[in-house]
């Protein structure tokens, strides 16, 4: 069984993180063999010498003031500094160093991977936090423009048009529709990635049929061929925020145009008990492909228009937003979908 001294001896001499003793003039009195595996440098040409002569420059001043509190008698712990190797490149080192008599015990852990994780780690923060900020203004910009062009098409379609003209007009009207709820999606997924979240604000709706109404009216107004039969079941104001709520209906409503039979009505029912709130959306049309159903919550995820409708190329926000709201309302959404139908119902508690 070994002694005291052979277990320091064979850690001395096996480790592989570098031990040395300094003397109280930072000279390198003893060093273990891992030295020359993490800097190069052999005992011979490292024992005598003062630590100054391996450091970078620019961690003398610390190291120095940080050697003066060892010298006090004052342990130093976790201090981190480079050192010269014998190739011409540092290596960041973490110190422990304890006072011993007229010399000082150091323990050393060469920490430079890990360091370069760190600032791999923190570039790819700061980047990440630019692109995040620069959606956010894309996003923010976008809107006034896009609001100008809405009404110019507003005003255009009051007026008496040729068939050509209206028809026309309802795809520009599409078009701007789709752009807005591209741009509200954007700007959700901005906040949620810069840590706001969705915020919510529940309050008392008495208006709810109404509101679904105008989604309606606009979503049959900017599309050709396109019905929406509401089935409204409502015996009470709801506890919800409104205008959130219809960005989901107006996001599951056009999810059900680009993906359900053309000429096919899509069916919007809304039903309410004492404790809850269940909105449905449901469309006719091929079922949702079951390597789709993993992913149809994620962001920019984008399940194929069917064969002869037209995608509107979206970002594949949508239902991720979708789900947020929802969740930020303490609901869920349930998705069912077989050869006949696909519905996407929505359930909000506490209502």
């Amino acid at each position: 069984m070994l002694n005291e001294d052979q277990v320091a001896s064979a850690t001395w001499r096996i480790t592989p993180d570098p031990m040395c003793i300094l003397d109280r003039d930072g000279r390198f009195a003893s060093l273990n063999p891992a030295w020359q595996k993490v800097l190069g440098w052999t005992r011979d040409q490292m024992v005598g010498h003062a630590f100054q002569e391996f450091l970078h420059p620019d961690d003398l001043v610390r190291s120095e003031e940080a050697f003066a509190e060892v010298l006090q008698g004052r342990p130093v712990l976790r201090f981190e500094n480079r050192y010269r190797t014998t190739e011409g490149d540092y290596r960041w080192l973490s110190w422990v160093a304890v006072p011993e008599n007229d010399s000082f015990v150091c323990t050393v852990r060469d920490v430079t991977e890990e360091k370069i994780r760190e600032r791999l780690l923190e570039e790819q923060r700061k980047e990440a936090l630019l692109h995040k900020q620069i959606l956010a203004i894309l996003g923010h910009d976008l809107r006034n423009p896009l609001a100008s062009v809405t009404a110019g098409v507003r005003m255009l379609s009051r007026q008496e048009q040729t068939t050509a003209g209206a028809h026309l007009l309802r795809n520009m009207a599409a078009s701007s529709m789709r752009m807005a709820e591209l741009i509200e999606n954007l700007m959700d997924l901005t906040r949620i990635q810069l840590g706001q979240g969705i915020v919510v604000t529940r309050g008392e709706v008495s208006d709810l049929k109404q509101s679904l109404e105008h989604v309606i009216h606009e979503i049959e107004a900017a599309r050709d061929n396109v019905t929406v039969e509401l089935n409204c079941q409502l015996s009470a104001p709801v506890n919800i925020d409104g205008p959130r709520m219809m960005q989901v209906v107006s996001n599951l409503l056009g999810n059900a145009v680009t993906h359900g039979s053309a000429g096919t009505p899509i069916q919007l029912i809304v039903d309410q008990t004492e404790t809850l709130l269940t909105i449905a959306v449901c469309n006719s049309g091929h079922p949702i492909p079951q390597e789709s159903w993993e992913t149809l919550f994620q962001p920019f995820f984008r399940k194929p228009a069917i064969e002869g409708r037209t995608s509107p190329q979206g970002l594949g926000l949508g239902l991720y937003i979708c789900q947020q709201i929802v969740s930020a309302h303490g609901g869920e959404i349930k998705v069912t979908s077989d050869e006949e139908e696909t519905c996407f119902t929505v359930e909000i508690p506490g209502i």
